[in-house]
């Protein structure tokens, strides 16, 4: 499973402002914008290609626990953190439609991806660069995943409920610290720093469900 990214032309026409009718004395010199372009728009598909894995993450354990856990409470909380991550999820794809580029989804059950697009030939040098790094970094937080997973479907009952509250926490830490990396980073791109902005509070607010549950579960 790889997760390689490549990028919709229209999407990288319309940021480098070229089109196909470029004078053949510029084309070396918007080749290399292009480059230039190319890799920093690899980089915000790769921030959005983390958010939307953090997204698909934080389901998939939901999930498990709607068919581990027995706890009214914990199920009731699953359902919340489904309900929204989903709508995150959307959100982002929304985003990334707008921007004409399209995300990496992962079937966290299969270990398939969905990619697609084809670009600009000069961006598509710049995206390139460091692919295959970013493809391995991916498929190691897809397998790790997938390990911590299975070892959390193996528990039942009380044992599960305080593995799968401790785990979300320490996703929803991580989670946070990706959306003020992306604040940082991004802060020039309006409708990504908006969504960002949106999604801090809602971490937030799961953290603080965590910790009553927590408290209600006990040690």
């Amino acid at each position: 499973m790889t997760m390689r990214r490549t990028l919709w032309g229209v999407g990288l026409l319309a940021a480098l402002g070229m089109g196909a009718g470029c004078a053949h004395s510029d084309a070396r010199h918007a080749r290399s914008q292009g480059e230039k372009v190319g890799e920093a728009f690899a980089e915000k598909v790769r921030f959005a290609d983390q958010l939307a894995l953090f997204d698909q993450k934080q389901i998939a354990l939901g999930q498990l626990a709607l068919e581990r856990s027995s706890n009214p409470e914990v199920r009731r909380f699953a359902q919340v953190l489904i309900r929204d991550h989903q709508n995150h999820l959307a959100d982002l794809q929304t985003l990334a439609d707008s921007k004409a580029f399209s995300l990496a989804l992962v079937d966290l059950s299969t270990r398939d991806t969905a990619t697609g697009g084809a670009g600009y030939e000069g961006a598509i040098e710049g995206a390139e660069k460091g692919d295959k790094s970013y493809d391995k970094k991916t498929d190691k937080q897809v397998n790790k995943f997938l390990e911590r997973r299975d070892e959390l479907a193996s528990l039942s009952g009380r044992e599960f409920d305080k593995e799968f509250l401790e785990q979300i926490e320490d996703d929803q830490e991580d989670g946070r610290d990706l959306v003020n990396e992306g604040l940082n980073r991004y802060r020039d791109d309006t409708s990504l720093a908006l969504l960002l902005s949106r999604t801090g509070p809602v971490l937030q607010g799961h953290e603080f469900q965590i910790n009553s549950l927590q408290g209600f579960i006990g040690d």
